[in-house]
């Protein structure tokens, strides 16, 4: 009985329990989204048959798709729009109350169909705040330690990251870096034990195949330090401008009110329905995109193209509403930055001989870090993906260097309203007064969280 009291037994007992149901519920919700781009591209296809009326199966389902992933979010669970991310680091320091269990069925589906339909979000917000809640569900079952619960409730949200990724080591760092901003010994267990064991499911669910393959790089062009160091600088002012268009298009839909959030989320799925109809592969999560810039298949003016489509599309997607992260986005549009950067050096310079792909991996990791300001898991997500460890000291140069660049903005991403100088992060008040202007119709269905303050959860 002294064995089972023990706080690290139970811990660890908690965090495996939950680390089985987000690796059998991550799983199925990426093997759905897989299956949900598949047919998607298959009805774009069936669609050119018919040139001119063909456009219009694209638009009609990323219309209701995303309308209806919005109606899901402000009918049953406000606190599920956007990523969700934000909200865990938030209830995690206690802002705010945990979420309602519910927000995991709408998480799913709403994920689903907002992405399913071609939103340029990513998997991994909802996977991060359905972990967080399943891992609160399980551990208040089996603890009574406020303190033990929140260690595990942290823990699954690590979990929910690695699945997403296929990361474990990357989802664990997420913990200790951005989520809770500390490391102790019960939360290293907790993190460790709920991770693997989800990622452990998933790959028994979809395979262990790499996310990405990234052919060999030359460690001669690879550790110049100098091109990699101003790709880090150009990062960082774009990873500001990035958060920057986000939260001003969040700001002018919330400024929308003759037009309601799920009409607007409607009009918004519409637009990118039709961009899917021209080009398919710009649209969705953007994991086959990236792996056409890692291989390097692209030529520098179908990069110029993916970046101005990709940098428009994000922020546009994120505005409807609906279930979906930005991790994954970023990724996308670091990759085509970088090896566009590299592609425009050596068109110039061409004794430069810059490796594009190396510089599309760093781009990954630079962009991430300018944007979400946290390095060290956007570096171990990056190598952990492809399985370049190699880059990974290179990754830290640029991403450090970006990251600075981008400080000031995403303190404003963690809370739009406040003055620049008041902006704080995850510490601070990441809640706005629910009498300040913008609140728009997307607020009208949310209730308040903490004395009369309503949380904005709608960056991570």
């Amino acid at each position: 009985m002294t064995f089972l009291n023990s706080r690290i037994i139970r811990i660890s007992i908690a965090s495996i329990l939950a680390g089985i149901f987000i690796g059998l519920v991550g799983g199925a919700f990426r093997y759905l989204l897989i299956a949900a781009d598949n047919q998607r591209n298959a009805l774009i296809a069936w669609a050119h048959a018919w040139p001119y009326i063909g456009w219009l199966p694209p638009v009609a389902l990323g219309l209701v798709g995303a309308g209806l992933a919005r109606f899901l979010v402000v009918r049953f669970a406000p606190t599920a729009e956007g990523s969700g991310v934000q909200r865990v680091e938030a209830a995690f320091s206690g802002e705010v109350k945990p979420a309602p269990h519910g927000v995991v069925v709408v998480k799913f589906f709403g994920g689903l169909l907002a992405m399913g339909s071609g939103l340029a979000l990513g998997r991994e917000g909802p996977t991060v705040q359905m972990g967080a809640s399943l891992s609160s569900l399980v551990s208040r079952l089996l603890l009574r330690d406020d303190q033990d619960r929140k260690v595990v409730e942290a823990a699954g949200a690590g979990a929910g990251l690695g699945v997403a990724f296929n990361a474990p080591i990357g989802g664990s760092i997420f913990v200790f870096e951005e989520l809770t901003s500390s490391f102790t010994p019960w939360l290293l267990v907790a993190t460790l034990a709920a991770a693997s064991f989800a990622v452990w499911i998933m790959r028994l669910m979809l395979g262990n195949a790499l996310s990405f393959t990234v052919q060999q790089v030359s460690l001669t062009h690879a550790w110049r330090a100098g091109p990699f160091l101003a790709l880090g600088a150009l990062l960082g002012a774009l990873g500001a401008l990035y958060n920057a268009a986000t939260v001003g298009l969040l700001r002018l839909a919330d400024r929308l009110p003759n037009l309601s959030s799920i009409n607007r989320a409607a009009v918004i799925g519409a637009t990118v329905g039709l961009v899917a109809w021209f080009a398919p592969g710009l649209v969705g999560g953007g994991d086959p995109l990236t792996q056409a810039i890692l291989a390097n298949r692209l030529a520098v003016g179908g990069l110029v193209g993916v970046f101005l489509a990709r940098f428009l599309l994000g922020p546009w997607s994120y505005a409807a509403g609906a279930p979906g992260g930005i991790f994954a986005p970023l990724l996308v549009l670091g990759a085509g930055s970088g090896a566009l950067f590299a592609g425009v050096l050596n068109h110039s310079m061409p004794r430069l001989g810059l490796d594009p792909v190396a510089f599309a991996v760093v781009g990954m990791a630079a962009l991430f870090s300018a944007s979400v300001r946290a390095p060290l898991t956007g570096i171990v997500l990056t190598v952990d993906r492809p399985r370049r460890s190699y880059l990974g000291l290179t990754g830290r140069l640029a991403g450090g260097h970006g990251g600075g660049d981008a400080a000031q903005e995403r303190a404003h991403l963690r809370d739009p309203e406040a003055p620049h100088a008041g902006a704080r992060g995850l510490g601070g008040k990441n809640y706005r007064r629910s009498g300040q202007r913008g609140a728009g119709p997307l607020r009208e269905h949310s209730q308040p969280l903490v004395a009369g303050c309503e949380f904005r959860d709608k960056f991570c």
